[in-house]
């Protein structure tokens, strides 16, 4: 009995290296630890600042070139209910686009909503793939511009009511990954910056107690003002975008830019700080 006493012994020590070493196998890497890291609201109000931004530059790109918006649904119902009586007379499919563009919206919106919530939505891996996929999307629409295959000017009016409806192609797209942004914005908690809507955003301000509060202590007021400057500055800058030579394109290579570096700005974005 004496004698296998150390055997026993032995036997332990080995099944507790080889557990060890189960152990460590299964345990994530240190990218994969980084990439499900839960990040830290404190400034990110900026990052969907920038997103409204984007959302002008894009929106005022597809309505000159269009007549329809990929982000501002309201805008589309109001001429998709125009479109029951045949109005406006100049843009017979004009309905249509606005259609294809609430539905692609809808889509988007439900798309990453369920992705993200299921994956985590204010993971560092979530909120990278995100935006790295609608920078894609806006990447993959300019492409199809900038490559003649799409009418984008006013000297190709006369195709946009042909029967292959090339511009519904980017429209899609387009609008498809604006439901992508928005369902991040609300992910983070920044309720109040939509960035793909102003209407509610206005009325906010108007009807805000605090209204003249100093910077400091009315943090909502200050984002909803930067959501309203950042669409109306988009706008502005792809007004002008239109009129040069560079195009509509242009102003989609810039918000699909943007949507780029948001998406690489996630990967050193700080995390919540553990509680000891």
């Amino acid at each position: 009995m004496a004698a296998d006493a150390p055997q026993t012994q032995t036997a332990t020590s080995q099944d507790i290296e080889a557990n060890k070493g189960q152990l460590e196998k299964h345990q994530p890497s240190a990218i994969a630890q980084r990439f499900r890291e839960t990040l830290d609201t404190n400034h990110a109000d900026l990052v969907f600042i920038v997103c409204s931004l984007i959302t002008g530059l894009s929106d005022g790109s597809a309505y000159n070139a269009w007549s329809c918006f990929i982000s501002m649904q309201t805008g589309n119902t109001i001429f998709l209910g125009l479109g029951a009586s045949g109005q406006p007379f100049t843009k017979p499919y004009g309905w249509l686009k606005s259609l294809v563009s609430i539905a692609s919206f809808f889509c988007g919106a439900f798309t990453f909503s369920h992705a993200t919530r299921w994956a985590g939505p204010r993971l560092r891996g979530t909120l990278f793939a995100s935006f790295l996929i609608q920078c894609i999307f806006i990447m993959i629409a300019a492409g199809l511009i900038e490559g003649d295959l799409i009418p984008h000017t006013i000297n190709d009016m006369s195709l946009t009511s042909g029967p292959l409806f090339l511009e519904l192609i980017p429209l899609f797209i387009l609008a498809f990954q604006f439901g992508g942004q928005m369902a991040a914005s609300r992910a983070m908690g920044f309720n109040e910056i939509p960035t793909v809507v102003l209407t509610s955003v206005y009325f906010d301000i108007a009807t805000d107690p605090a209204l003249t509060a100093p910077p400091t202590r009315n943090v909502k007021r200050n984002r909803r003002i930067g959501s309203v400057t950042g669409i109306l500055v988009g706008a502005i800058a792809a007004g002008w975008l239109s009129r040069s030579s560079g195009g509509m394109e242009s102003a989609l290579w810039i918000g699909g830019g943007l949507k780029f570096c948001i998406a690489m700005s996630w990967l050193f974005w700080k995390p919540v700080a553990e509680k000891k």
